[in-house]
């Protein structure tokens, strides 16, 4: 790197000579510009600093003592040469007096004088360099010396290690901690969705994440007295508020919870995420605070049913007793009769339906994650059945992916979109490619409608064409004539719902768009060979 140098000589012939004089990038410094005077340098200076400042003494203006006492007052590290024309020694003794390191005679000057003078400059400048960065290097590793034992203490401090007032007392004194004794309240924070962050961000990506965490936090906290907050390890945070002598829990909860929402807001407008907090009780005594550190841990667990971005309190999130539930055959029957149906709202339902229960009885996270796996399996039956690329909507590991979420809503969204993917893939499978628009339109208005008291004068009015001719070109296309279409899409549909055990018979005939359930059964036998009370019971067996 080239040592920058200012020339400034009220003489023209000096400056031009000085240029000349020696190969400057060579010998490592740029001539970075001439000034004629003081008055002149220092507006240079004071747009581009230069490593070294070459003056003459006497000069116009401003002349070269003026211009030393100015350069060492604003700019110290800039290392100064002073130039004079004649053997002047008061003021050779004056330059050095007020901070310059060499001096040049004009009539003596030369290459070899010019480059030994800079090279003092240089050494002066490289040494002090030196000591600056020793100095930073030693500021950092005390820094990280009490970081270290400040994470340390805290570790300890939560693992209730501590329990000596005196001692805990002394370390809060000596790591510069400023909390007090008593009146605590603790927070267990972490990010949202970090389990994802580790599978896309680099290691470097995560710890300014981190970082950028705790300077949003202090920044906040830094507004009182009384707080600390600590990374504790991948995404997970500690904050610490000590309120003394204030034992007032409205003016505790009510300043933590404006503290947090600050904090909450401010991490996701400047660093695009989200975190949960858990605000433990009333701590009376910092010995304690190790129960208070688990309580609030505690109080994140239930993020798997609130959600994420939330505060969560002991009072609102009154857990219930946990209990397994697993998909019973009635659930799965429904699935797979909804699914091979494409009946996309009725799937969201029941996968609703079985998550809203989830929340509402805060079944243990190992259940929930079974009757995820159980879900997942669903589909993934279908999918071989069918013969259809799981793959084509699962991506990754499945299993591996779903230890990941951090709550049930983010779970049952994942399923949604495997069925939802699932079907999609059904649907486009379906043997309706070959067939005319006309037929397909038709097709599809019967699978829509097909509950209701439907016909073909009302598919061809839907359509736009004359029913005769959407006769012919229907049964042309499918082999079948439009009601006899019609009933064989209600039949398949009565007998998955029969296969469930979910319904009675005489409430298939409502469900399924028959008149009556007299003529139901005629068509049902007809279909099947069976009537719907045998083939009721055949599945029984």
């Amino acid at each position: 790197m080239l040592l920058k140098v200012l020339v400034v000589d009220d003489d023209i012939v000096t400056r031009t000579n000085m240029s000349t004089l020696l190969d400057w990038e060579k010998h490592g410094f740029e001539l970075a510009g001439a000034a004629v005077n003081g008055e002149n340098a220092l507006q240079l200076i004071d747009g581009c600093p230069p490593d070294i400042v070459i003056t003459d003494m006497s000069m116009p203006v401003m002349d070269g003592i003026v211009l030393i006492k100015s350069i060492e007052h604003r700019y110290p590290h800039i290392k100064i040469i002073a130039l004079s024309g004649y053997d002047d020694f008061d003021y050779v003794r004056q330059s050095m007096k007020e901070g310059a390191i060499d001096y040049l005679l004009k009539h003596k000057l030369s290459p070899e004088s010019l480059l030994a003078a800079l090279d003092a400059a240089r050494q002066c400048i490289l040494g002090e360099r030196r000591v600056l960065a020793d100095r930073h290097r030693a500021i950092e590793q005390l820094a990280s010396a009490k970081d270290i034992l400040t994470r340390e203490f805290i570790r300890k401090l939560l693992s209730g290690e501590f329990t000596d007032p005196e001692k805990i007392e002394n370390n809060l004194r000596q790591l510069d901690i400023n909390l007090d004794m008593k009146n605590l309240v603790v927070i267990a924070a972490e990010i949202d969705d970090y389990s994802f962050m580790e599978d896309t961000n680099s290691a470097g990506e995560r710890g300014k994440l981190i970082k950028a965490f705790l300077e949003i936090a202090r920044d906040i906290l830094n507004e009182r007295t009384g707080t600390f907050v600590g990374h504790i390890a991948n995404g997970a945070f500690v904050i610490i508020f000590s309120f003394g002598d204030i034992n007032s829990s409205a003016y505790i909860y009510n300043h933590i919870t404006s503290a947090i929402e600050r904090i909450k807001t401010s991490i996701k407008r400047y660093l695009n995420i989200t975190a949960c907090f858990g605000i433990s009780s009333e701590c009376r005594n910092i010995t304690g605070l190790s129960g208070f550190y688990r309580e609030a841990q505690s109080l994140l667990k239930e993020r798997f049913y609130e959600g994420k971005d939330r505060i969560l309190r002991r009072n609102n999130t009154e857990k219930t007793a946990d209990r397994f539930i697993s998909l019973d055959l009635k659930d799965e029957r429904n699935l797979v009769l909804n699914i091979k149906s494409f009946e996309r709202q009725e799937v969201h339902k029941i996968i609703g339906d079985i998550f809203n229960r989830i929340v509402r009885e805060k079944v243990d996270y190992q259940a929930v994650q079974m009757i995820a796996a159980e879900l997942f399996n669903i589909a993934s039956k279908i999918a071989r059945e069918c013969d259809v690329d799981f793959s084509g909507f699962v991506k990754g590991m499945p299993f591996k992916t779903l230890q990941k979420y951090d709550t049930a809503a983010d779970i049952k969204e994942w399923i949604l979109e495997i069925y939802d993917g699932l079907m999609k893939t059904l649907q486009a499978k379906a043997p309706d490619s070959d067939y005319s628009e006309i037929t397909k339109k038709a097709v599809s208005f019967i699978h829509a409608n097909f509950r209701k008291n439907l016909s073909l004068n009302a598919a061809a009015e839907h359509i736009g064409v004359n029913s005769s001719y959407l006769s012919h070109v229907f049964k042309e296309d499918i082999g079948k004539g439009f009601v006899e279409y019609l009933n064989s899409i209600r039949i398949e549909k009565a007998r998955m719902l029969i296969e469930s055990g979910n319904v009675n018979l005489k409430s298939v005939v409502g469900k399924l768009g028959f008149s009556n359930y007299n003529y139901f059964f005629k068509v049902f036998k007809e279909f099947t060979g069976m009537t719907p009370l045998e083939y009721e019971e055949c599945t029984r067996k």
